[in-house]
């Protein structure tokens, strides 16, 4: 509002000077043409008088306007030769400039304030100085330019009031769906983050606001409910061994301590148990590390024909049973070595797990759309339907495994997919013909 105000004051107060300059001007072209004529007349009346000086006359001069005066006098010895005003005083030259004069109580009944413009002018008959004024009393518009900025003044008081109920009115209506907004906003909690804020359906940046809100409100819950999720799931995963250790050690402390059968049951039971429960820790610890960037890939240049080398050797000792097969490849991927031998690992001994340790694994790796996709599948039963989209997810193991007959924390691919992301890759799965899963990385 006080912007506005004083904007159209400064745009008034310009245009004020702007105006004032061309009437200003314009009396100062005015006073120069008529100084002109002046002296043209003059000439003529110079030379007549040298002809015959009894019939020369300068008579009156039409040709300038009725209000303005005029004087004619030598340069050097100050003698009148002309004027229309004998009571206007000898002015001297402007140097091609109009000026101001003023003299107080010059006459008996006033001041003279006059606007003049003087010429010196040299010819065969000497030097002359023409000057002409107008008087500035006697002129509306200097009273009225000196009494313009005063009446701004008193302008600019109906003009911002009249701002301030426009600047109101406008921003309130502009500011009434941003009200509407922070008043849902205020009232959005964890509990009830589906609660989209309103869309007025304008589609200006209010509503791009809103739009922009709603979608990290509704990322937040997806975030909310994952965590909730795997609070719960690490409560269950840990809750089970912590059960059975809880029980065996009951059992030794009643009277399985004196049975050494069950003690060496239950000390065994404990143990396993136990190393389930540091393996859970760890595999989160991991994958906390990985996300929060704590752990980063090592790049290097990797020879996958090498890698799958190393793979097959290292399945042979831990499954002797299994028949693993690498396609021959030489492409060399520049990432870190050590990250995915162990997402290779994971994949390998999740078929080993659910295929059965008699299983067909084969590895190939090829190039597709300028990317490099590694492939390893087997030759198991697959995974269902439900569960094919959700095999990533933390904890998840399929319902066929959740009577914790197949070790596992159900982290494994948890970690192969957060491993990935690390190296910017792309980790999927799918079931191939006639049987088996299969799980790409695409880099």
């Amino acid at each position: 509002m006080f912007i506005m105000t004083v904007s159209i004051v400064v745009l008034s107060l310009f245009i004020f000077l702007f105006i004032r300059s061309l009437v200003f001007q314009n009396w100062v072209n005015g006073l120069k043409i008529s100084e002109n004529k002046i002296y043209e007349v003059f000439e003529e009346y110079m030379a007549e008088a040298e002809a015959n000086p009894t019939a020369a006359s300068l008579g009156n001069i039409p040709e300038i306007p009725y209000f303005m005066t005029y004087i004619i006098y030598e340069s050097e010895t100050q003698i009148l030769l002309a004027t229309n005003d004998p009571f206007l005083p000898l002015l001297p030259d402007t140097n091609g400039k109009a000026k101001k004069y003023f003299e107080k109580d010059y006459f008996f009944d006033g001041d003279l304030n006059i606007l003049y413009f003087a010429k010196t002018h040299t010819d065969n008959y000497g030097d002359f100085i023409v000057a002409v004024a107008q008087n500035m009393d006697n002129n509306e518009s200097p009273e009225f330019f000196s009494k313009l900025p005063l009446a701004l003044v008193f302008m600019s008081v109906p003009m911002l009031l009249l701002s301030f109920f426009i600047s109101f009115f406008m921003v309130k209506r502009t500011i009434r769906p941003v009200v509407k907004i922070t008043r849902a906003a205020q009232s959005v909690t964890v509990e009830n983050l589906s609660d989209l804020l309103p869309i007025s359906g304008t589609g200006d940046e209010i509503d791009e606001l809103s739009k922009t809100f709603n979608s990290l409100f509704l990322r937040l819950k997806r975030d909310f409910d994952r965590e909730r999720q795997f609070s719960s799931d690490v409560s269950h995963e840990l809750n089970t061994p912590l059960t059975v250790i809880s029980g065996q050690t009951g059992l030794l402390l009643r009277w399985g301590k004196d049975d050494p059968k069950q003690l060496d049951k239950s000390l065994n039971a404990i143990k396993t148990e136990a190393k389930t429960m540091q393996a859970i820790i760890a595999n989160l610890l991991q994958m906390s590390r990985i996300e929060s960037g704590r752990i980063k890939p090592q790049i290097t240049e990797v020879s996958l024909k090498g890698l799958f080398s190393w793979l097959c050797e290292e399945v042979k000792a831990f499954a002797p049973n299994v028949k693993i097969a690498a396609e021959e490849t030489d492409l060399l991927l520049k990432t870190d070595s050590e990250m995915l031998h162990q997402i290779l690992m994971i994949i390998i001994s999740n078929s080993v797990k659910y295929a059965g340790e008699s299983c067909e694994i084969s590895l190939k790796a090829y190039k597709r759309g300028g990317h490099i996709v590694l492939e390893q599948s087997d030759d198991g039963q697959g995974f269902t339907e439900e569960s094919l989209p959700h095999i990533f997810e933390r904890f998840y193991r399929a319902d066929e495994s959740h009577t914790r007959k197949i070790a596992g924390s159900g982290l494994g691919l948890s970690i192969a997919q957060t491993l990935c992301n690390a190296l910017n890759a792309k980790i999927s799965a799918r079931n191939k013909s006639p049987h088996g899963a299969c799980f790409e990385i695409e880099f």
